[in-house]
């Protein structure tokens, strides 16, 4: 065994490379979960303890500060992390649109170099039948809903039923292949948790933040099955979110309503198969970037349709940390109080626009609570929760946001998009409760 594995000290971030390909193609398990925002972690030093095994990850791993996510809506934003591809390029934006079979996938990068894939996923705009199914040997949407414990109904499958699916997966796994395990938890999203993690409050904060602790021991769990199935010395686990929350700025509590900071900024800490100096990487990165990132790191030629760019050289320090534009956009409205926006942040400056009714549906408006065509402009080195709109007095630098937006969003793309799908009457249900379908 090579002296470099032998050693117990924990790996300087510039050896994460070596290391893993000295243990052969590493198992990748990608924890996904749904509605969370990154200020309300304990890793991203909230002041109540929401998440000791994140926080247990960030001690010996890698943790990105500032994580933008595409989109403050599932199907946009998973379309842009599953796919590596900008809103504007892989199309989606409507309700009833999905996944073409032309899309190439992160799975199905993994799938064609040898893996086995799974997906455990609980969120209804993720069905395989808007072809998120994609590259996938087995994708799962668990049965079941209620936990006894939870004291509400849950219209998607709980945590436990997530973590239960994957032992299934794991137990039955060819261990001669690696594998590929995607797992995303809806709790979160719901507010909801069993009675001994309710150690928050009462209100609608105190639910949130009881859901991501019982989240947080969902993963536990998830790793140290790992462990004891004897994987764990060869997984690489990645813990995401789709999306943040509000909880009142700019008028707003949920998502799905605009693409500003609170609603997009998202966690990411990698967890390798060995102890590694702590780092934290401080540059704002885009979560176009992480299906690379993994395709990178497991030693899988990153595909030509991809257009988020690996994060393996900030981890290990080979590229100075600056700054990546991120862009974010939301599509037709799903709720009254939501605009058709896109936005872009270059780090220091946030911009974002609402659609006008004659660049997109004439009627979209109609009826809504928002104002068509007004522009955002946030100075985030004074203001990072974004409470001035500089739009009129920073002419100058709304203009070149401005531009920055245009020239993005004017660019050609892939257009991976199915229209007019079918939804699924069970999944269709589930998501006309929550509000999502009239």
């Amino acid at each position: 065994m090579p002296a470099l594995l032998t050693c117990g000290r924990a790996a300087p971030p510039a050896e994460i490379p070596e290391r893993l390909a000295a243990l052969g193609p590493p198992n990748i398990v990608l924890v996904l979960c749904d509605t969370l925002r990154a200020d309300f972690t304990s890793p991203y030093g909230f002041e109540q303890d929401t998440s000791p095994e994140l926080a247990a990850w960030a001690a010996r791993g890698a943790l990105f500060e500032r994580v933008r996510s595409q989109s403050s809506w599932t199907k946009m934003s998973m379309a842009s992390l599953l796919t590596s591809l900008w809103p504007r390029s892989h199309g989606i934006r409507e309700a009833q649109d999905g996944l073409d079979q032309s899309a190439v996938t992160l799975a199905e990068a993994l799938r064609d170099a040898g893996y086995a894939t799974y997906g455990v996923q609980t969120n209804g705009w993720l069905h395989q039948s808007f072809g998120f199914h994609q590259g996938f040997d087995r994708y799962m949407f668990p049965k079941g809903g209620g936990h006894p414990g939870l004291g509400q109904p849950s219209l998607w499958p709980h945590a436990d039923r997530v973590y239960e699916e994957a032992v299934r997966l794991l137990d039955a796994h060819d261990r001669e292949r690696p594998f590929f395990l995607y797992l995303h938890f809806m709790d979160v999203h719901e507010y909801a948790a069993p009675p001994e993690f309710k150690t928050f409050g009462t209100d609608s904060k105190g639910a949130y933040l009881a859901a991501i602790r019982w989240v947080d021991d969902a993963v536990r769990r998830v790793r140290e099955k790992l462990a004891a199935a004897g994987y764990g010395e060869r997984t690489v686990m990645v813990f995401a979110a789709d999306h943040g929350e509000t909880f009142g700025e700019h008028g707003v509590h949920g998502h799905a309503r605009n693409v500003l900071t609170p609603v997009v900024w998202v966690p990411l800490i990698f967890r390798f198969p060995f102890a590694v100096e702590p780092v934290r990487i401080a540059a704002q990165v885009p979560g176009v970037d992480l299906a690379p990132t993994l395709l990178e790191l497991a030693g899988v030629p990153i595909p030509p349709s991809f257009e988020g760019r690996s994060l393996v050289p900030l981890l290990v320090g080979a590229e100075a940390e600056a700054d990546r534009a991120t862009y974010a956009a939301l599509g037709v409205p799903l709720f009254p109080d939501a605009s058709i926006q896109s936005a872009v942040s270059d780090g220091a400056w946030t911009y974002a626009r609402n659609a006008t009714p004659d660049e997109d549906d004439p009627e979209a408006y109609e009826g809504k609570a928002v104002a068509p065509g007004a522009e955002f402009l946030f100075d985030r080195s004074v203001d990072p929760v974004e409470n001035v709109n500089l739009v009129a007095r920073e002419t100058a630098e709304a203009e070149r946001m401005r531009g920055l937006l245009d020239a993005h969003q004017t660019a050609e793309g892939a257009g991976v998009v199915e229209k007019g799908v079918r939804i699924d009457p069970g999944i269709a249900e589930r998501l006309r409760a929550m509000g999502y379908l009239r």
